[in-house]
């Protein structure tokens, strides 16, 4: 247990997806994010073991096209309900932080474990306290996979000078932040905060992104409960304009 907790999450991921693989049959090992799973072998697999009722034909091993191979495996996930953080191409060319928070994100849905060995909690092995809820560390998982330049450890406290939510809205929207009227961090005044976290909404509505019943200073407060509501929905919007581009 004590080995377990001192990893890192990749690699606590890594251990869970090669053990679910094993329990299979698959004979290769998975050591990264990148090039060993850039052939959708192991998701193949992962996924039939973990959900094989959400299966469907063609299977994505009978094809041979990488791209359409990775795009029946993003299919299966959709209907385990996994939200989608990468699209076929980002499974493609191997791109790490995008294919660790699909991994991170299926474990969440369906696991595989036994209840006695939900007892050495994977899910604690990300550094995420028991009280965080799902929708706070799929958000965060979210924000992370996009390859910002700032890396979040915790939604409610890291949001709250609107910096890293305009870095997320230029890379949803490029181009559509206005950089001369944003406060860079280390930021010390609260309302230069809620400048950032303002604009940051006002983008948003741009965006049609339902963002309603919440202000600049909800967010530099930190207001859970408003924070999850508006931006899962902005989240869900995104995804569902990345699923009707592919189409």
């Amino acid at each position: 247990m004590e080995e377990l907790m001192s990893l890192s999450p990749e690699k606590i991921l890594l251990r869970w997806m090669n053990f679910q693989l094993k329990k299979a049959g698959f004979q290769k090992r998975v050591t990264n994010f990148s090039s060993d799973i850039k052939d959708s072998e192991a998701y193949a697999c992962l996924l039939n073991v973990l959900a094989p009722e959400c299966s469907a034909k063609p299977s994505a091993m009978s094809v041979k096209d990488l791209l359409h191979r990775a795009r029946l495996i993003l299919e299966h996930a959709d209907r385990m309900g996994c939200k989608r953080y990468l699209t076929p191409k980002d499974i493609v060319d191997g791109l790490p932080n995008l294919n660790l928070a699909f991994v991170a994100h299926i474990f969440q849905k369906r696991n595989g474990l036994s209840k006695q060995m939900k007892q050495v909690s994977f899910v604690d092995g990300l550094s995420d306290d028991a009280q965080v809820s799902r929708e706070e560390r799929s958000f965060r998982l979210w924000i992370n996979s996009l390859g910002i330049s700032t890396y979040i450890n915790n939604v409610f406290e890291d949001l709250r000078n609107g910096w890293v939510l305009l870095e997320v809205i230029d890379k949803i929207a490029p181009g559509s932040v206005n950089w001369k009227m944003a406060n860079r961090p280390p930021i010390k005044l609260p309302f230069r905060k809620v400048e950032n976290c303002n604009q940051v909404l006002k983008i948003g509505k741009e965006l049609k992104f339902s963002l309603v019943n919440i202000a600049g200073n909800d967010i530099v407060q930190g207001n859970k409960k408003l924070i999850l509501a508006s931006f899962s929905m902005a989240i869900d919007a995104v995804q569902h304009s990345t699923t009707a581009e592919e189409s």
